[in-house]
């Protein structure tokens, strides 16, 4: 492994063509722009009217919604939940916002759900760049919420996930959150020397010396649970890595009883424990005797925390440092954090299927 390459800003440089870098720093102006966006967003009244919310998307639009959803879950007055898949399930009907969130507007599963919720009378709203979705969205009268930002669907996550927040916002099911969200880019803003590419001192570039070489299972509880299937995303897409995650406190009830075996796990494996302020008191408790049984099974782990005020601040703070860290980590891999050949060779068989 060349570790060289993380060292300089002239070789990073030369090792992101593409520039994910620059996408991954642009997290706070795609946040701003994007609650810009929301609060300027037309939608019926009768929007506000509905008994459940369903965001359908795949990958970097689904992650938004989950994320959102996590934010709010101690004040959404109704049931919220991210569909991955074709079709809508059964319970969707008149009394449902489905929102169908896809960046490029051509995600089949999403364009699927599009029109059964149209022919189950939902109230359906759509999030896009444009696409296939746009047309129909546009065609049906359905409220469009648009937006234009050029790069991979995963380096949108400002979008994504502030949007949806917006909408939920706009039509009453929250609060007005755009306090939180000045807040929350305050703290983000903290953290910009931190992980600069040209700082003396790099916590991300550490981080991904040490997990560099591994297979990394990410763990999290509450908001950070979502966060962990975000940064497992993250290192499959930007590092091009092997990645899974789990979630706290269910992990205690299963994964700690697998963490003897295989041998090869003690060279190959490594946790990281994604930490929030806001965990709750008995989550703290089972953090330490989880970190335990990692000990006692000689695997290798590490705790990233992040402190804020609002869980939307935390997971921005969190995104922020992670997206770094993979970003590192693709260029000590060897690699291009920015194409997905494995993904556009997927979408290519599919199309001729």
């Amino acid at each position: 492994m060349d570790t060289s390459v993380i060292e300089t800003v002239e070789k990073i440089q030369a090792a992101d063509p593409e520039g994910m870098l620059a996408r991954i720093k642009d997290l706070p102006t795609q946040v701003r722009d994007a609650w810009s966006i929301a609060q300027k967003a037309q939608i019926p009244p009768a929007y506000s009217d509905v008994r459940s919310v369903l965001v359908c998307g795949m990958g970097g639009s689904a992650i938004g919604g989950d994320l959102a959803a996590a934010t709010v879950a101690d004040e959404l007055r109704v049931p919220m939940s991210v569909h991955r898949d074709y079709g809508l399930p059964a319970y969707v009907g008149r009394d449902t916002l489905v929102i169908t969130s896809s960046y490029s507007g051509n995600t089949e599963e999403t364009l699927s759900a599009f029109e059964e919720a149209r022919k189950r009378g939902a109230r359906v709203l759509t999030i896009t760049t444009g696409g296939h979705l746009k047309d129909l969205a546009t065609s049906a009268g359905v409220p469009l919420v648009s937006f234009s930002y050029k790069a991979p669907p995963r380096a949108t996550l400002g979008y994504s996930l502030t949007l949806v927040l917006g909408v939920l916002s706009k039509v009453g099911l929250v609060r007005d959150m755009g306090g939180d969200v000045d807040e929350a880019l305050a703290d983000v803003a903290k953290l910009q020397e931190r992980v600069h590419e040209g700082a003396r001192t790099n916590d991300a570039k550490k981080l991904a010396l040490a997990l560099a070489g591994r297979i990394v299972f990410v763990y999290g509880a509450g908001v950070m649970g979502v966060m962990a299937r975000r940064v497992k995303g993250q290192w499959n897409e930007n590092a091009k890595n092997w990645s899974a995650f789990d979630v706290l406190p269910e992990l205690d009830h299963n994964a700690v009883v697998g963490f003897p075996h295989p041998a090869v796990a003690r060279q190959a494996l490594a946790v990281l424990i994604l930490r929030s302020s806001h965990d709750l008191g008995r989550h703290r408790v089972r953090w330490e005797v989880t970190k335990e049984l990692l000990d006692q099974a000689g695997i290798e782990h590490h705790t990233l925390e992040m402190t804020g005020r609002t869980s939307l601040s935390e997971v921005l703070q969190m995104t922020y440092v992670t997206d770094h860290v993979s970003f590192y980590l693709a260029l000590l891999n060897g690699v291009d954090p920015s194409p997905n050949t494995s993904i556009d060779h997927l979408k290519e068989r599919l199309a001729r299927a």
